[in-house]
């Protein structure tokens, strides 16, 4: 899979990619599913993947995925998350169970 695939459920769920959250989250979700070995990966291990990767720390990483999840949610985006992904919660969801959703998402669905 390449990470084209994970920006482009992010642009149809809503996500604006402006934020500087984006490409880090985009780089975890992507993590989570092409590592199929693990798929029970902690957040902190992909925070810390994610912010060695783009060279910031974990907390960077952590605060710019949750700005860009408080926006997503107040922005009222909860009905295109629930109609592409199936999940029944239309949100808020913290960024853990976010990842989780749409990492579930995309290994159910590599042909998107």
């Amino acid at each position: 899979m390449e990470k084209t695939i994970v920006s482009e459920l992010l642009i149809r769920i809503g996500v604006n990619p402006s934020y500087r959250g984006y490409p880090y989250l985009t780089h975890i979700i992507f993590q989570a599913v092409s590592d199929e070995d693990s798929p029970f990966l902690t957040s902190k291990a992909l925070y810390q993947d994610t912010a060695e990767h783009f060279h910031v720390s974990p907390d960077s990483v952590q605060h710019s995925i949750r700005t860009l999840l408080d926006a997503y949610w107040e922005q009222g985006n909860g009905s295109h998350f629930r109609t592409v992904t199936g999940y029944p919660n239309a949100g808020p969801l913290p960024p853990k169970e976010f990842i989780a959703v749409l990492a579930d998402y995309l290994r159910r669905n590599k042909s998107c």
